[in-house]
């Protein structure tokens, strides 16, 4: 078969990700253009564009448009590229407010393209296994899920804190830029439509009150016995340590050093200008009665994600990597991880990144209508579960039925 072309929108982090997969798997997928007004060139490619307006209008030969800009500029590409007769990878979440999340979906539904959102997870050995037990119906009904999202601490301050999406006004609610890949888990998991909401959430620690005695507006500036006590400090989460520096082009000690220099995300955490809760809890019910409990909180050690689903035969048990199986009749469970994940990659997520485009290559390749409208439709579930969410958090927990 062909292999097929693709635009990519944004050479960030995630960006790079999907890219990625062109050089793994050069057969399946090339990546012919890229468009982004700093560092387009970081993605090899034949064309390159500072404006995304520009590579569109262009209409470069490519079969997929993956758009991977910042949360609040996925919209217009999104609409110009589908009507431009491209198939759309869009990073998550589709946009941040319900209204145009819609448009995108009505848009590719008219126009037949499909939409892939970056909901990783589910293309996990971990997740899909789960899936998998779920629907060989070993276990029974689902009855109830109780799943926490452990953002870890580090994380938190990174993303939610100083980053891209600290000020939901700027980009999305962290309930949707976070956790729309676990309520997306939900929707798929469960196979039905979710139809209550209800939601608590606030910032408990990341607020100028809280900022200690002496401590300076940006930790260069911080005196040494102030920092040297502070597990928020830059210096220590981006020049100390690793854990971060993946997500930029260039990782070296000097770019660390100029940016908590220069940028937001050497700010005193206590100083940011972030308006999304540091810890948030959701309950939803779904149609046929099965209820979710979901914690997210930014103070953990892990950024992991654990899981009790109780169904009416048996329980799954899961701590982020490893699945405790139980069937109340004592019999072995036969269920186990799909096929086609089977096979490690060298991707994040657990492989997720490779799997999602390997999974859209898979259906384009074959042109079921009918595959290609459910996946674009079902991408929206998850997102309109986010927004209730955060209506009702907004609302002081409120129930907010979804129609």
């Amino acid at each position: 078969m062909k292999k097929l072309r693709a635009i990519v929108l944004g050479a960030g982090y995630r960006g790079r990700a999907y890219a990625e997969y062109a050089k793994e798997h050069p057969d399946q997928l090339e990546i012919v253009g890229v468009a982004d007004p700093e560092q387009a060139e970081v993605i090899p490619a034949p064309q390159y564009w500072k404006d995304w307006r520009e590579c569109l209008e262009a209409h470069p030969e490519a079969d997929i448009v993956m758009v991977t800009m910042p949360d609040a500029l996925h919209h217009d590409p999104a609409i110009m590229a589908l009507e431009a007769g491209y198939h759309l990878l869009l990073e998550k979440p589709i946009s941040p407010t319900a209204q145009e999340c819609r448009e995108v979906i009505d848009c590719a539904i008219r126009n037949r393209r499909l939409v892939i959102v970056g909901h990783v997870l589910r293309y996990t050995a971990y997740f899909a296994h789960i899936k998998a037990l779920i629907d060989s119906g070993e276990l029974g009904d689902v009855v109830s899920i109780s799943h926490q999202e452990s953002a870890g601490f580090w994380k938190v301050a990174h993303s939610y804190v100083r980053g891209n999406w600290a000020n939901s006004k700027k980009s999305s609610p962290i309930i949707l830029a976070k956790c729309s890949h676990d309520f997306d888990l939900f929707v798929w998991w469960i196979g039905q439509k979710c139809r209550k909401v209800t939601s608590f959430g606030s910032i408990k620690l990341f607020r100028k009150e809280m900022m200690p005695k002496g401590a300076a507006l940006r930790c260069v500036d911080c005196p040494e016995a102030v920092r040297k006590n502070c597990v928020w400090s830059a210096q220590n989460m981006y020049v100390d340590h690793d854990e971060l520096k993946y997500l930029f082009a260039d990782r070296s000690d000097a770019a660390m050093k100029k940016l908590i220099a220069e940028t937001e995300y050497g700010k005193c955490v206590y100083q940011a200008d972030n308006d999304v809760p540091d810890h948030q809890t959701v309950t939803m019910e779904f149609e046929g009665g099965a209820t979710v409990s979901h914690v997210m909180t930014g103070f953990t050690e892990k950024n992991v994600r654990t899981t009790r689903i109780a169904l009416t035969r048996g329980e799954i048990v899961g701590d982020g990597e490893n699945l405790d199986i139980c069937r109340f009749d004592g019999n072995p469970v036969e269920t186990g991880v799909p096929r086609v994940y089977r096979i490690p990659n060298r991707s994040r997520h657990g492989g997720g990144d490779f799997n999602l485009v390997s999974e859209m290559i898979r259906i384009l390749r074959r042109n079921d209508p009918d595959e290609i409208r459910h996946t674009t439709e079902e991408a929206l579930q998850s997102h309109l579960i986010c927004f209730a969410a955060e209506e009702s958090r907004l609302a002081g927990g409120k129930i907010v039925e979804l129609n």
